[in-house]
């Protein structure tokens, strides 16, 4: 038996209203006599009756208190059923509300018309109630709140009760639905039971979880788009960025490309004027070529017995003169010295001459009048010949190699840094700089290395036992200049960045024959017959053919400071595009 009676009894009452509303049909009206109800709590009264100690379970009065107070049992249900919060214990879906037949005022909360169930109920004379058949909506309700709200050690009590009203009592089944077997072997109506409520709230608890785990792999999901969405956003926005930045540093590249080209067009522009206005002129050219004829003539006249030649070397001969260039001459198969050549030229008319015999080589100075031109001469010096035509090959492969000549001697002799007689650069060895830069250090090469190619190509000749060879036929190398498409004014920055900022004055060497900026491979000579410690050479450029001659041997420490200095002030003037400071105009 349940603990709390008033407890139990209020959810068994709701209960039988559920039973005797769901039996109708959805939403319709029905009075319910409080006699046929009391039936229902005095049937229930009998089956709770104990046999052992006569206790009436149900707490109905006794007939003692019926007598003495005058009420029967459906005046008691009645007075039980009014002392409910609102007609009812706990979840009937709507208010029931207990009035005698004889009231006819009685307005009904949810608006409809009860007249004819009133009349009905007012013949009977009886107290009644008024239900509504249950919507479905409001059965499944009722249900959830009976299998969560009413206590489970009442279920399988009140499913007994039920079942027991639906056979002996209502004989129609109530509100329908199976019946089981309860633990206490009686029969009890399935959707009451502690079982099916048990099974009911586990289902709905597995539900539950499993809504819960889908709920949790919703948000999860939910979390993991958001997370992915956050990622692509911010995958976006640094792919943005980095667009961005690309873009940002492409015109500035650009920019940066542009006013280079403009630097280096305005540089370009400069010295191209600059080789026209001092380039000599083929009609210069050809005077010298005739200087060269008569004095051969001349000297093959006086001298009748040799069988002399008159062979052009430097400047004129390798095609980088200008319009102040010296005509430089030497002498073949003539066994005289320079004094009496300088005789023999003083008797054709020749002004200045002097005959110089304690240089390295002795030559004769002299000036021609006719041509208004100094000239040099020697005897017997075919070196010179020969490297004339190595440059002047050089020369005609590409034509950016005369205009980047006649721009460094320019700035050479505007920064005193080009007299070989005084400590700095001569121009010839101004001239093997050049070309190996245009060698080995600009990409692609310029400038091939005539000295290095097949035998097969090459001009074999010997002079005083060195190997002269080069290959003469400049125009299998024309293509060299469509490989490297730089402009004469970038390699003039380069070139000055290279001899001011990156040779090694100290430890490399210039070497025309490898056409190669490499370490040092020949050590200086002794400083005299004397003096047998090594020469300083502070800087190295060697001859092309006589391989352990350094050709830039007499500068001293102090002038190569300034010439490299030199080439560092012009690459600074000249990436600052500041043309009158790099050539001092």
């Amino acid at each position: 038996m349940p603990s709390s009676r008033s407890e139990f009894l209020g959810y068994l009452y709701d209960v039988i209203l559920f039973e005797l509303a769901e039996r109708m049909n959805s939403g319709e009206c029905y009075h319910v006599d409080m006699d046929s109800l009391a039936g229902c709590f005095e049937h229930i009264r009998i089956v709770y009756q104990d046999d052992d100690d006569d206790e009436q379970l149900l707490e109905y009065p006794s007939d003692r208190y019926i007598a003495t107070h005058g009420l029967n049992t459906a005046e008691y249900i009645k007075d039980y059923i009014l002392s409910l919060d609102d007609g009812s214990y706990a979840f009937f879906p709507y208010e029931v509300e207990v009035f005698d037949g004889d009231d006819d005022e009685y307005e009904d909360p949810y608006g409809h018309d009860y007249d004819e169930y009133r009349s009905v109920a007012t013949n009977y004379g009886n107290d009644y109630i008024m239900l509504y058949g249950l919507y479905g909506h409001q059965v499944q309700e009722f249900l959830e709140w009976y299998a969560y709200e009413v206590p489970r050690q009442y279920h399988d009590e009140i499913a007994a009760l039920i079942q027991g009203l639906r056979d002996d009592y209502w004989c129609d089944r109530g509100s329908g639905g199976t019946c089981e077997t309860l633990p206490n072997g009686m029969r009890g109506a399935t959707k009451f039971s502690c079982n099916h409520n048990d099974n009911k709230r586990d289902r709905a608890a597995q539900r539950q979880r499993e809504n819960g785990d889908a709920e949790r792999r919703r948000r999860e999901q939910e979390e993991e788009e958001a997370r992915q969405e956050a990622e692509r956003r911010e995958q976006e926005r640094i792919r943005r960025e980095e667009r961005d930045r690309l873009a940002r540093e492409q015109r500035e590249q650009e920019a940066r490309e542009k006013a280079v080209r403009e630097r280096n067009d305005r540089i370009t522009k400069y010295i191209k004027g600059l080789e026209r206005s001092l380039m000599s002129s083929q009609n210069r050219d050809d005077e010298i070529e005739s200087l060269r004829e008569a004095l051969q003539e001349e000297l093959q006249e006086y001298y009748e017995d040799w069988d002399l030649e008159v062979h052009l070397f430097g400047s004129f001969a390798s095609g980088l003169s200008s319009n102040t260039s010296d005509a430089d001459f030497t002498l073949y198969y003539f066994d005289c010295d320079v004094t009496e050549l300088a005789s023999a030229l003083r008797s054709f008319g020749y002004q200045d001459v002097t005959a110089i015999k304690n240089a390295r080589v002795p030559i004769v100075s002299f000036y021609d009048p006719e041509h208004d031109v100094s000239c040099d001469i020697n005897i017997d010096e075919p070196m010179g010949v020969i490297n004339s035509k190595l440059i002047n090959t050089y020369r005609k492969i590409d034509d950016r190699f005369p205009t980047l000549w006649f721009a460094i001697k320019h700035f050479a002799k505007r920064h005193d840094i080009l007299s070989g007689s005084t400590g700095y650069l001569s121009s010839y060895a101004l001239t093997m700089m050049l070309i190996v830069f245009l060698q080995d250090v600009t990409r692609p090469a310029i400038l091939p290395r005539l000295q290095q190619q097949d035998s097969h190509r090459m001009l074999h000749r010997d002079v005083d036992g060195w190997d002269c060879s080069f290959d003469r036929n400049w125009s299998n190398y024309r293509t060299y200049m469509n490989d490297n498409t730089k402009s004469v004014g970038q390699l003039l920055v380069d070139f000055c960045y290279h001899y001011g900022y990156s040779f090694d004055y100290a430890n490399q060497e210039v070497n025309p024959s490898l056409g190669r900026i490499k370490g040092r491979s020949y050590d200086p000579p002794a400083r005299s017959r004397r003096d047998r410690r090594p020469k300083e050479w502070p800087i190295c450029v060697l001859d092309p053919f006589i391989y352990n001659r350094n050709v830039a041997g007499n500068c001293h420490r102090r002038a190569v400071n300034e010439i490299q200095g030199c080439f560092q002030d012009v690459h600074d003037a000249l990436m600052a595009s500041d043309i009158n400071r790099a050539f001092r105009r």
